[in-house]
C-alpha cells in the first residue's frame, strides 16, 4: 500500500469499522474516530495526535509504539489492547476500559483516567508523572517500576495490585485503596496517604512512610505496622514481623 494512503489526517471517520485491518503508521491526526471500531486492529506505530476517538470499540487492538498524544479516547473499550511503548501524554482516557491492557513502557504523562478501569492491566516502567488517576481501578495491576510522581490518585483503587519500586513522589493518595497491595521499594516521600487503606499490604516498612504526609488516626495499615503517636502530628513508628 502505498504510503499516501495511509494519510489518514483530519479525516471524518465516525462509525466506521476498522475492526482486524493493518493500520501500522497510518496518521489519523486530528481525525474524527468516534464510536469507530478497531477490534483487534494492528495500529503499531500510526499517529494519532489529537485524533477524536470517544466511545471507540478497540479491544485486543494494537497501538505498540503509536504516538496518541492529546488524543481523546474517553468511554472508549480498550480491553487487552496492546499499547508497549505507545505515547499517551496528555491524552483523555476518562473512563475508559483498560482491563488487561499492556501499557507497559507507555509515556502517560500528563494523562487523564478519572474513573477509568485498568483491572490487571499492566503498567509495568510506565510514566505517569502529573497523570490524573482519581477513582480509577487498578485492582490487580501490575506497576512495577512505575513512576506516579506528582499525580492525582485519590480515591484510586490499587487492591492486589503490584506496586514493587514504583514511585509515588509527592503524589496524593488521599483515600486510597492499598489493600493487599505488594509495596517493595515503594515511595511514599511527600506523598499525601490521609485516609488510605493499607490492609493488609505486602512488604511495607517505617522507611517508607518517614516522610509521607498523613493525619493521625486516618490511615489503616497493615498490623505489622504500628504507630504510636507522641504529639499531634509526631509519631513512632515500630514493624514487627508481618
Amino acid at each position: 500500500m502505498e504510503s499516501s494512503t495511509k494519510d489518514w489526517s483530519g479525516k471524518d471517520l465516525v462509525g466506521k469499522n476498522f475492526d482486524g485491518q493493518d493500520l501500522s503508521e497510518y496518521d489519523f491526526s486530528k481525525a474524527d474516530l468516534s464510536e469507530a471500531s478497531l477490534q483487534g486492529a494492528d495500529c503499531s506505530r500510526a499517529t494519532f495526535y489529537r485524533t477524536r476517538m470517544r466511545e471507540a470499540q478497540a479491544s485486543k487492538a494494537r497501538f505498540r509504539e503509536a504516538d496518541l498524544e492529546e488524543a481523546n479516547l474517553s468511554d472508549s473499550v480498550f480491553q487487552e489492547a496492546d499499547f508497549t511503548s505507545a505515547n499517551l501524554e496528555g491524552a483523555d482516557l476518562r473512563r475508559a476500559d483498560l482491563a488487561r491492557a499492556d501499557l507497559s513502557l507507555t509515556n502517560m504523562t500528563g494523562v487523564y483516567m478519572n474513573d477509568a478501569r485498568l483491572e490487571k492491566a499492566c503498567l509495568r516502567e510506565a510514566d505517569l508523572k502529573a497523570a490524573d488517576l482519581r477513582q480509577a481501578d487498578l485492582s490487580g495491576a501490575d506497576l512495577t517500576g512505575a513512576d506516579l510522581s506528582y499525580s492525582n490518585l485519590e480515591g484510586i483503587r490499587l487492591t492486589g495490585a503490584n506496586l514493587k519500586d514504583a514511585d509515588f513522589t509527592g503524589a496524593h493518595l488521599k483515600n486510597a485503596h492499598l489493600d493487599q497491595a505488594d509495596l517493595s521499594g515503594a515511595d511514599f516521600s511527600e506523598c499525601d496517604i490521609t485516609g488510605a487503606d493499607f490492609t493488609g499490604a505486602l512488604h511495607l516498612d517505617c522507611s517508607q512512610i518517614e516522610s509521607a504526609l498523613f493525619e493521625k488516626d486516618s490511615i489503616r495499615f497493615p498490623h505489622y505496622i504500628q504507630l504510636q503517636w507522641t504529639t499531634a502530628e509526631n509519631y513512632e513508628c515500630r514493624c514487627i514481623n508481618e
